[in-house]
């Protein structure tokens, strides 16, 4: 018996001292995790020194520590994302495109990768994929409003407008407070011939953003567009009340010129020429290379009987741009007011030169001939401007009166 006990208290002491020497599957697991837990904390740190050193800029000290941080763990899409950023800053386009794959590829839920692949294809001119990615940005991070206002401008810029009025407009109700979207939609009532439409988003735009110049030039211009000349001018002025404020506070702010037009030109069809001529005084003192500001001075101008003023900007008009022929036409009008016929019959020929194809042109020489008593060859000229044009009701009228005689 003793000898039995014996030999058994060494196999006891090996079953048991057995499973104690050899690995254990769960200890391999648990250094399994430990190592991989490692591998992503160390990971996570390149990734954030990246981060950092992309948005200062230092795009190649970005890219190497993204890359360390994929080399530890290269599942992370967002990694991949970030190299794209990189590469796309760095004009790599193929590369960027490659990286964003991948991210999509690891995470077919980030947003962001959409977005920036997006973007690549709008810079190759690939608008429908450009879109289709903006799209689904979109719809898996529906709160960012970047995705869904990239894709509706570049559904403008394709003139796809009625698709972009209508993401615009199923989104409007979210974003309501946002004057982007009211913005774009004021841009594709314009684009369509809707001046009164876009005047009415581009108001509430303002409303909510009324520090934007550039909105409020917009506004501007589709007022005048739209008729609302009062309204028009109402928002001009604030736009100059604005402006000599900024001067006051030390700032130099002009206002745009289009700005500073179409206050004028709202002023000539109120019937306030008088001030009129003052704003487009100060536009060509702003903007002495303004052809259009100096061609409305010269016109303000003769409606006021203002000749001398009237003919230096004609003048002037005319040695800015030698082939415009509005101010051979203006000029010869001033001339036809000074009662020198022949000289205005000379000027009137001259814009007929740089114009053949206007009828316009060739109205205001056929009734400066008839000043001159040539009815014959004014007859002629009327027929000629009504050949290019038959439905010009200013060579009729000119006809009829001509005929009359």
């Amino acid at each position: 018996m003793r000898h039995h006990f014996l030999i058994a208290v060494p196999l006891v002491s090996m079953i048991l001292l057995v499973p104690a020497c050899a690995p254990r599957s769960a200890g391999l697991e648990a250094r399994k995790e430990a190592a991989t837990r490692f591998q992503r904390t160390t990971s996570l740190v390149s990734f954030d020194q990246a981060k950092q050193a992309f948005e200062a800029g230092e795009l190649d000290k970005a890219r190497k520590e993204v890359e360390n941080a994929i080399a530890r763990s290269n599942r992370e899409a967002r990694y991949w994302s970030l190299l794209g950023r990189i590469e796309q800053e760095s004009k790599r386009l193929d590369k960027a495109l490659v990286a964003f794959e991948k991210a999509i590829e690891c995470d077919p839920t980030l947003a962001e990768a959409y977005y920036y692949r997006g973007i690549v294809y709008q810079r190759w001119n690939e608008s429908d994929k450009a879109i289709a990615d903006y799209l689904k940005a979109s719809e898996l991070d529906p709160e960012r409003i970047s995705n869904l206002l990239a894709a509706a401008e570049l559904m403008i810029t394709a003139r796809k407008l009625e698709d972009a009025r209508t993401l615009l407009l199923s989104k409007l109700a979210y974003f309501e407070h946002n004057s982007a979207m009211h913005e774009l939609l004021g841009d594709i009532a314009l684009m369509s011939g809707d001046a009164k439409a876009a005047a009415i988003s581009y108001e509430r735009a303002t409303m909510i953003d009324p520090e934007a110049p550039l909105l409020s030039e917009k506004l501007i211009a589709a007022l005048f567009d739209a008729g609302e000349y009062q309204k028009c001018l109402d928002s001009a002025r604030r736009q100059r009340e604005h402006a000599a404020s900024a001067q006051t506070s030390g700032k130099r702010f002009i206002p745009a010129r289009d700005t500073l037009r179409q206050e004028g030109r709202s002023l000539s069809m109120l019937g306030r020429v008088s001030e009129a001529r003052i704003v487009f005084s100060d536009t060509v003192r702003e903007y002495p290379e303004d052809v259009d500001a100096w061609r409305d001075l010269a016109g303000a101008a003769l409606d006021l009987g203002d000749l001398s003023r009237a003919q230096s900007a004609a003048e002037r008009l005319v040695a800015l741009s030698t082939d415009d022929a509005s101010g051979y036409t203006l000029r010869g009008l001033i001339a036809e007011a000074k009662s020198e016929f022949p000289e205005a019959v000379r000027w009137h020929r001259l814009a007929c030169d740089r114009a053949p194809k206007s009828p316009d042109t060739l109205v205001g020489l056929a009734l400066a001939l008839r000043q001159m008593g040539k009815n014959e060859e004014c007859a002629k000229v009327l027929r000629e401007a009504l050949a290019i044009d038959p439905k010009s009701e200013l060579a009729q009228r000119a006809l009829a009166i001509v005929n009359e005689k």
